[in-house]
């Protein structure tokens, strides 16, 4: 079973933890045993004979156990809260840490939606399981086999109706738990599908609304949330089934018990006091069956979760840093692709082809192509988003897969296609830190802002850098969020106190769509005085971002067919021609 593998994995580290739950509660358990022979004391041998000195007495033993029993109760509570959320913390914590090394084609295998559920949901539910088993689990048969042997010492006889009673309730928990399992499986996946659709629609609703898809949207969400209820009535039929089931075998067992010890009393072979044991005790033994397949029913659950989150666990990331990795020399250092190549899992042909690139200090190179040419892809090559598949990626002349991939990463600075910002200030995004004291550099945030053609509207807000960012920055425009984005990579390439730049590659995936002719134009021409000699790699769909370019690459179809400045291409490279004829006129084009 998954879910015993992962919660004795985790156990064995814990077992000072482990073994004082077991200790309260099987202190506990005693305790609550002792409780109804003393009761029948205090019946038989002190209201009976009017014996009070002994009923005082008694009932004192009885109060100090009681308050004894609570506190074993509460510590074994609190103890096992305690180690199931520290489960729950370092369960969440690798799943995060797992899907953090995942490359693009690992993350793809799983998508975000089920990734979200399992890092949430799912953890959830093995860390209930594992909170039931030290607060049920450990009492539960402990209290059953205790309270079948103080019910025998009340009366032998009238134990033999534990032989009937037992196996009914334990045969309707096999049949309840036989039919909750693939329910429970089914339930996640429907889980799942209901995160798919949220996500896309929460994060498509400007496309929704655009194309008057509300209704169609909301018919597939009420579909997948109609067979979301159908299996959670389900499972909420086999759970209301079972207890009023139960009851009414505890209750026609408690009824027989009151019968038979009737008889039993009358002919004088049982006391009152012993009866009333003996109900108790049986109504333990009833409640150990009952929490014990209580658990059992969670169990499926906890363990289908389990099994999901192991599945992660188990991933190989397709990209992870070599047994002994080597060091980047000082910068800048020259990235370069030999003869790239790159087929995704499952493709019947190759996205990149032969891909020969290279970004030397000091130089702009650009890249251009059309839709769906392999620009990202390229992108991606190069921090080790994705491996190529053929031919090879360096940086300062060691192959990327002989590197750390933190090392390499934190030696390139991306500008993505989509801006995005995260939850904190300004300064914070900019910078790069959880919050904006960390910016130990208020000087060079400002420095990055001037340089993304962002200060203008920053030093216009209340708090300047120190303003507040919604997540996803939607509390800024389109353009306002790309120049931030900018800001933050051109950040890391600006020189730090000592005098060092923590990058060496500055890269544009087509960061300048949201920005205006003019913006682009200042942000450019002004961009090589702040990075100093850095390479700089431009992305872009628009001629006049990249046409001043050191060297700018033509992409069609993952094959390079041009290569050269403007005015060379304009004359040998008839895809950078059409291209440019698309945007420009000719007297533009010169």
């Amino acid at each position: 079973m998954t879910l015993l593998h992962i919660g004795w994995d985790f156990l064995k580290r814990k077992k000072g933890a482990f073994g004082a739950i077991i200790a309260l509660q099987t202190l506990q358990v005693l305790l609550s045993l002792i409780m109804p022979a003393i009761n029948a004391r205090i019946i038989d041998d002190g209201i009976l004979p009017e014996n009070v000195p002994l009923i005082w007495r008694l009932g004192g033993v009885m109060l100090g156990i009681a308050i004894l029993q609570i506190l074993a109760m509460v510590g074994a509570i609190y103890l096992g809260a305690k180690t199931a959320m520290e489960l729950g913390r370092e369960l969440r914590a690798r799943t995060f840490r797992q899907v953090q090394s995942f490359s693009a084609t690992d993350q793809h295998k799983f998508g975000a939606p089920t990734l979200i559920t399992r890092t949430t949901n799912d953890v959830t539910q093995v860390q209930m399981v594992i909170l039931l088993t030290f607060t049920v689990m450990i009492m539960a048969p402990l209290m059953g086999f205790g309270g079948v042997f103080m019910a025998i010492q009340q009366n032998a006889r009238l134990s033999l109706l534990l032989i009937v009673v037992v196996p009914l309730l334990g045969a309707l928990i096999f049949f309840v738990i036989r039919a909750l399992a693939p329910r429970y499986q089914i339930q996640q996946k429907r889980i799942d599908r209901i995160n798919t659709l949220l996500r896309e629609q929460l994060t498509g609703i400007r496309v929704i609304r655009a194309f008057v898809r509300q209704d169609t949207e909301r018919e597939k969400f009420d579909k997948a949330n109609k067979n979301l209820r159908d299996i959670w009535l389900q499972i909420g039929f086999l759970w209301a089934f079972m207890m009023p089931a139960a009851n009414l075998i505890i209750g026609i067992a408690s009824a027989a018990v009151v019968w038979f010890a009737g008889h039993l009393i009358e002919a004088g072979d049982m006391q009152v006091g012993a009866l009333t044991a003996y109900i108790t005790y049986l109504m333990m033994i009833m409640m150990a069956v009952m929490m014990s397949g209580m658990m059992v029913m969670m169990f499926p659950r906890g363990d289908v979760s389990a099994k999901r989150l192991q599945e992660i666990h188990d991933v190989d990331p397709s990209v992870k840093a070599p047994a002994s990795p080597k060091s980047l020399p000082s910068g800048p250092i020259t990235f370069e692709l030999d003869g790239a190549c790159l087929q995704y899992p499952g493709a019947e042909e190759p996205v990149l082809s032969d891909i020969n690139m290279t970004f030397t200090p000091g130089k702009v190179t650009a890249l251009i192509g059309s839709t769906g040419s392999g620009k990202s892809s390229i992108i991606r090559l190069l921090p080790r988003i994705i491996d190529a598949t053929g031919g090879e990626v360096r940086g300062g002349g060691i192959p990327v897969t002989e590197l750390a991939p933190k090392e390499l990463r934190s030696r390139m600075a991306l500008v993505p296609q989509t801006a995005f910002l995260f939850s904190g200030t300004i300064a914070s995004n900019v910078a790069g830190s959880p919050s904006s004291e960390a910016a130990a550099d208020p000087e060079r945030v400002k420095r990055a802002l001037e340089a993304a053609q962002a200060w203008e509207f920053v030093d216009k807000l209340e708090k300047g850098i120190d303003a507040e960012v919604e997540s996803g920055g939607k509390n800024f425009s389109g353009g306002q969020r790309q120049r931030i984005t900018i800001a933050r990579a051109i950040y890391r390439c600006l020189p730090d106190e000592s005098g060092v730049r923590q990058a060496d590659l500055l890269i544009f995936d087509d960061s300048f769509s949201a920005l205006d002719f003019i913006t682009d134009a200042r942000l450019r021409a002004g961009l090589r005085s702040f990075v100093g000699d850095i390479a700089v790699f431009i992305v872009a769909q628009r001629i006049s971002t990249i046409r001043e370019a050191d060297e700018i690459h033509v992409l069609d179809a993952g094959h390079v067919v041009g290569r050269g400045r403007h005015e060379d291409l304009m004359e040998t490279c008839e895809t950078y021609q059409e291209i440019v004829s698309s945007q420009l006129s000719a007297q533009e084009a010169r």
